[in-house]
C-alpha cells in the first residue's frame, strides 16, 4: 500500500474509539461493492505490531482523555449553562425573547440527547475495543508490510511527535477545563467590564489623549497597585514571553525553511521585539497603577480585585500557561530529527507506491470496515436516544443553530 495511507487509517481506528457518537452518527457513504477483506491472509506478527501501534497512538494521542473531557463539559457545562439562559438570568446574557428562547430549546435538546447517545456508546465502546483495535489492525496488516508498520512506530517514538499530541491536549483544555460555575464568573465579567465607562473610553494614556484626568489618591494608587501585581502575578506573564523568546531564538530561528536572508531579517525582528517588550515592560508596569487608579472609582477597584482573585480568573490563565509550555517545549534536535524522519519516511512511500486502482481498492476496504463498526455501534443506541437525536439535529439543521 502507499506508505502514507498507513497514517489516516490508524487515526481511523482511533476515531472509532474515542469519537463513537459522530461515527456511529455518521451518514455513510453511498454503497459500492462489498470488499472481500477476509479473502487475503493477515500476516499474524504483521497484526501484532499493527495492534501495539493503534495502542501507542491511543495513549500518546490522549485520545480516551480529550474524548471524556468533552464529555463532561457537555454534561456539567453546556448543558446547565443553557438550560440557565433559556430561564432567564444568566450572567451577562439578556433573558431571551420567544423566538430565541424556542431555537435554543432546539439546541438543547440536541445537546442532551447527544449527552445521552454518549453514554449508551461508552459502554458498547468499552465492551468492543478490543474487537475494534483487532479489526482495525488486521485491516493495517493486509495492507501494509512489518516493515512499513514499523517505520510508523518508529515515528510515533519521536520527541516531537509525542509533544505535538500534548500541544493538542493542552489546547483541548482551553475548551474543556472549565466548571459551570468558571463559566459564569468569566460571564460576569464581561458583563461588568461593558458596563465601565473606563472600558468604553479609554483609548490611551489619560492626560495624553487631551482629556482633563482627575489624580488620584495615593491610597486608591496602592489598591490599583495590588491589582496590577496579582494579575501579573496568576497570567504568568513573564514566564510565558520568556518561553516563547526562548522558543523563537533558539528553535524556529535556526529551523524556520527560508533563506539566509530571511533568517537575518527574523534575528533582526527577535531583537526588536525584546527591545520593544523591555521598555514597554517598564512604561507599563510604572504607569498602570495610576492609569488604573485615575479611571476606575474605589468600588470598581474592589470588584476587579475580586474577580482577579477567583481561582475562575487563575485556572484560565493556568490553561493558557500550560498550553504555551507545551507548545514551546520543542528542541531544536527535535525539529530536526522530526524533519530527517519525515523525509525518510516521504522516500520510502514513493518506492512503494502502488497503482491507483489498487489505492482504490484499499480505500473500499477501509470504509467497508468503518461501515461495520458504524452499524455495530449505532445498534447499540436505545431506539429512543438514536430517534431523538437523528430528530433534534434534523430540527437544528432545518432552522439553523441559534448559536
Amino acid at each position: 500500500m502507499r506508505l502514507r495511507s498507513i497514517i489516516p487509517a490508524l487515526f481511523m481506528a482511533c476515531a472509532a474509539l474515542a469519537g463513537g457518537v459522530a461515527l456511529a452518527l455518521e451518514t455513510p457513504p453511498p454503497a459500492s461493492a462489498p470488499a472481500n477483506r477476509e479473502a487475503t491472509p493477515v500476516d499474524p506478527e504483521a497484526k501484532r505490531v499493527a495492534q501495539a501501534l493503534i495502542e501507542e497512538i491511543l495513549t500518546a494521542s490522549h485520545a480516551a482523555e480529550i474524548y471524556g473531557d468533552l464529555q463532561r463539559t457537555l454534561r456539567d457545562v453546556y448543558i446547565p449553562m443553557m438550560r440557565e439562559i433559556i430561564q432567564g438570568g444568566y450572567p451577562g446574557m439578556p433573558d431571551p425573547n420567544p423566538e430565541v428562547t424556542a431555537q435554543l430549546a432546539k439546541l438543547l435538546t440536541a445537546m442532551d440527547y447527544m449527552r445521552k447517545a454518549g453514554e449508551e456508546l461508552d459502554v458498547a465502546l468499552a465492551e468492543n475495543r478490543g474487537a475494534i483495535v483487532s479489526d482495525f489492525a488486521a485491516q493495517l496488516a493486509r495492507e501494509a508490510s512489518r516493515d512499513e508498520i514499523a517505520d510508523v512506530r518508529a515515528m510515533m517514538d519521536l520527541p516531537a511527535v509525542r509533544k505535538g499530541f500534548d500541544v493538542l491536549y493542552a489546547a483541548s483544555k482551553l475548551m474543556t477545563g472549565y466548571t459551570y460555575e468558571d463559566s459564569r464568573i468569566v460571564s460576569e465579567f464581561s458583563a461588568w467590564a461593558k458596563q465601565l465607562d473606563a472600558a468604553k473610553n479609554l483609548k490611551g494614556l489619560p492626560g495624553l489623549d487631551g482629556n482633563a484626568v482627575s489624580v488620584p489618591s495615593a491610597a486608591k494608587v496602592r489598591k490599583a497597585q495590588a491589582v496590577v501585581e496579582d494579575l501579573i502575578r496568576i497570567s504568568h506573564l513573564e514566564d510565558t514571553v520568556a518561553r516563547v523568546k526562548r522558543f523563537a531564538r533558539d528553535v524556529y530561528l535556526p529551523t524556520a525553511p527560508v533563506s539566509e536572508e530571511e533568517r537575518a531579517k527574523l534575528a533582526a525582528q527577535i531583537d526588536e521585539f525584546e527591545f520593544t517588550y523591555n521598555m514597554r515592560k517598564a512604561l507599563v508596569l510604572a504607569l498602570a497603577p495610576s492609569v488604573v487608579a485615575s479611571v476606575l472609582s474605589d468600588a470598581d477597584l474592589d470588584t476587579l480585585h475580586r474577580f482577579v482573585l477567583t481561582p475562575s480568573f487563575a485556572k484560565g490563565f493556568d490553561l493558557l500557561s500550560n498550553t504555551v509550555v507545551a507548545a514551546t517545549a520543542f528542541t531544536k534536535d527535535d525539529i530536526l530529527q522530526a524533519e530527517k524522519s519525515f523525509e525518510d519516511f516521504d522516500r520510502k512511500a514513493q518506492v512503494r507506491e502502488r497503482a491507483k486502482n489498487d489505492g482504490e481498492k484499499v480505500t473500499d476496504e477501509w470504509q467497508a470496515l468503518i461501515d461495520k463498526w458504524r452499524e455495530k455501534l449505532a445498534d447499540r443506541l436505545s431506539p429512543e436516544t438514536r430517534q431523538g437525536l437523528e430528530r433534534s439535529l434534523d430540527d437544528l439543521d432545518k432552522t439553523g443553530s441559534p448559536i
